[in-house]
C-alpha cells in the first residue's frame, strides 16, 4: 500500500507522541483499574461460601448499573485516535456469529463483551440445509443485553446430564416458550437445563455476558433441531481437556517411561478422559494398556466404555488371530 501524505502526517505525529516507543496498552484502561470491575472483583473474593447461587447474585447485582462501559469504551477511543499503535488491554473473544473482547477474569467467572451483527445471524439462518444443534453449555450465565436488537428468544428445557451421561440414554429436550427481549434486559440462564436460540433480530446485539464457573455440569450437550434428542457432548473442564492434549503430546513424543505419568489418567473420574488415557497408553505400553482395556471392558462405570472395551479387545485379538494364520 503507498500512503498517501494525511496518513503518513498521522503515523508520524503518532510515533512523535510516543518518543518512538514500541507499541504498548496503555495500563490506565485495564479492567482492573475500572472500579465497578475491581469493585466486583473485590466482592467475588470476599464471598466465604462461594456457590454458583452467591456469585450468580453477585453478578446480577453488578449488571444492574453498566453506565461504566460507555466511559471505559469511549476513553479508549479517544486514545486510538491520537495514537496510531494502541491496543486496547482486552484479549478477542469470538466465533463464526460473534465478536468480542473479555473484559474480567476471576476464578468464579469471567465476563465478555459480545456483538452479534444482525446480517451475520440471518445469513447463518439462510446457510441452514438441515436441523441445527440446540445447545446446553452446562454454565449458569448472566446476560445483559445492552443492545437488545429486537431479538426473540426461542427458550428450551433438557434433564441435566451426569458424569455417565450417554447418547444411549436416549435424553431430549423440549420447547419452553418465548422470550422478547428490549435494552437493558438481564437473563439469567442455568446452562445445565436451559437454553435458548435466537428465533429473530432486527439489529445487532450487544450483550455483557458472564459465565459463572462454579457447579459446572460435566458435559456440554447438543440437542437435534428437529426430532429434538442428544446428538453430541463434549466437557465442560477446562482441566480434561488440558490433560487429553498433554496426554497426547507425551505418547507423540513415545518415551516408554512416560508410561508411569499415562496410566494414572485411565483411572479419572472423566469417562472421556480413562478412554483418552487408555488409547494413548498403547502408544507407549501396549501391556499396560490391554490390563486396562480388560478392566474397563468387566467394571468400567460408564456403560459406553464397558461396550468400546471389549470391541477394542475383540478387535485386538482378530488381529492377533490374523497375524498368526
Amino acid at each position: 500500500m503507498i500512503s498517501g501524505p494525511e496518513l503518513r502526517n498521522y503515523f508520524m505525529r503518532a510515533e512523535q507522541a510516543r518518543g518512538g516507543a514500541l507499541p504498548t496498552s496503555l495500563p490506565a484502561h485495564h479492567w482492573r483499574l475500572q472500579p465497578a470491575l475491581a469493585a466486583l472483583h473485590g466482592e467475588l473474593d470476599e464471598l466465604s461460601h462461594p456457590t454458583v447461587d452467591a456469585v450468580r447474585d453477585v453478578v446480577e447485582t453488578a449488571f444492574a448499573d453498566t453506565d461504566w462501559i460507555d466511559g471505559w469504551i469511549a476513553a479508549m477511543a479517544q486514545d486510538a485516535l491520537r495514537d496510531a499503535y494502541f491496543e486496547p488491554p482486552l484479549a478477542p473473544t469470538g466465533n463464526g456469529f460473534q465478536r468480542g473482547v473479555a473484559v474480567f477474569a476471576h476464578r468464579h467467572v469471567n465476563i465478555a463483551l459480545n456483538n452479534l451483527p444482525v446480517d451475520v445471524l440471518a445469513a447463518k439462518k439462510m446457510q441452514r440445509g438441515g436441523p441445527t444443534a440446540i445447545t446446553f453449555t452446562g454454565t449458569v450465565s448472566v446476560q445483559k443485553f445492552l443492545r437488545a436488537g429486537g431479538a426473540l428468544l426461542q427458550m428450551w428445557g433438557a434433564p441435566e446430564v451426569s458424569g455417565n451421561f450417554s447418547l444411549d440414554d436416549g435424553l431430549a429436550c423440549r420447547p419452553a416458550g418465548h422470550r422478547a427481549l428490549e435494552d437493558a434486559d438481564i437473563v439469567t440462564l442455568d446452562g445445565r437445563t436451559q437454553s435458548y436460540v435466537i428465533e429473530h433480530a432486527i439489529a445487532d446485539i450487544v450483550v455483557l455476558q458472564a459465565e459463572i464457573l462454579l457447579d459446572r455440569a460435566p458435559l456440554l450437550v447438543e440437542y437435534d433441531s428437529e426430532d429434538l434428542t442428544a446428538v453430541a457432548a463434549c466437557s465442560t473442564s477446562d482441566a480434561a481437556s488440558r490433560s487429553q492434549m498433554l496426554l497426547t503430546f507425551l505418547a507423540t513424543l513415545g518415551r516408554s517411561e512416560d508410561d508411569a505419568v499415562v496410566e494414572p489418567f485411565t483411572h479419572d473420574d472423566s469417562f472421556f478422559l480413562r478412554w483418552h488415557a487408555t488409547t494413548e497408553l498403547f502408544r507407549l505400553n501396549e501391556g499396560r494398556a490391554r490390563a486396562r482395556l480388560h478392566a474397563m471392558a468387566d467394571r468400567d462405570p460408564h456403560p459406553d466404555l464397558r461396550a468400546a472395551a471389549r470391541n477394542a479387545l475383540g478387535v485386538l485379538g482378530a488381529e492377533a488371530g490374523a497375524c498368526h494364520a
